[in-house]
């Protein structure tokens, strides 16, 4: 059954990985439009609660969901999962990576800024290696582990450093404490009281401090990591500033680019 609506859904949610989904190959772009659109929902979670037990409970009901997939049940009432379930038959993916990716969103309940620059990269890898992962298994394709890793960092420090206004704005901070001491904040003082050139100055600090993993060879990682400098350079033209609503909008030309390679 075609799911053609994903499509848009995802485009509105979640505009890079639409990008990328378009890019891999036609006979498995829905099964990734799928995925990335469950990632959506599944990392969506914390916005969507303010009790930390109804963030557990709504993402104990999509372990549950896809748990179904695996046991051989229907879940055709939840059209991301029945749009991705023959995509999960048709490769051997193990359930355990779905699991990792719903328990890295359990730690966003939490509501706690990494203490350092370690500490939010791992996280960041934590948040963006199942997908990858899963998103790899579903193409076919393998990628050297190093790499799945580094740029799985990459991309989610890139996504923790542009969402910081809206973590804001909701009261939340994954800056990392030890960057904020340097200018003598704490995350619950950026969140209570307005520091913006303090905050862009430590993002200027962070986006200097991801570095490009040398030479990638699968196609999928290496766009992956083309869209994050895309859009590191676009925060350095806008002096670093990510509360421009000018970084509302993605990179001038940005499918030209990943298509053209420019």
């Amino acid at each position: 059954m075609s799911h053609k609506f994903l499509y848009e859904e995802l485009k509105s949610a979640d505009y890079d990985r639409y990008l990328l989904a378009l890019f891999a190959p036609e006979k498995v772009r829905e099964g990734l439009v799928a995925l990335f659109l469950l990632n959506h929902e599944i990392a969506k979670t914390r916005d969507m609660v303010i009790d930390t037990n109804l963030g557990l409970i709504r993402l104990q009901w999509w372990r549950d969901e896809i748990g179904k997939i695996y046991d051989g049940r229907a879940c055709g009432q939840t059209p991301v999962l029945s749009t991705l379930e023959p995509f999960l038959y048709a490769q051997t993916i193990p359930q355990a990576w779905f699991d990792d990716l719903l328990y890295a969103r359990e730690f966003d309940l939490m509501d706690k800024a990494p203490e350092t620059w370690e500490g939010l990269c791992h996280y960041a890898e934590f948040i963006t290696l199942p997908l990858n992962r899963i998103a790899l298994k579903i193409m076919g394709e393998e990628a050297d582990e190093a790499e799945i890793r580094a740029i799985s960092q990459i991309y989610g420090l890139f996504e923790c450093i542009r969402s910081v206004p809206k973590m804001l704005s909701n009261r939340r901070c994954f800056i990392p404490e030890s960057l904020l001491a340097e200018k003598f904040l704490t995350s619950q003082k950026i969140i209570d009281f307005n520091h913006k050139r303090e905050i862009v100055q430590v993002v200027q600090t962070m986006c200097e401090m991801i570095k490009p993993y040398n030479l990638p060879k699968n196609h999928f990682m290496e766009r992956q990591q083309r869209i994050v400098f895309m859009y590191l350079k676009k925060i350095k033209n806008n002096g670093f500033d990510v509360f421009s609503p000018s970084m509302q909008t993605p990179p001038a030309f940005l499918a030209l680019r990943l298509a053209t390679g420019l």
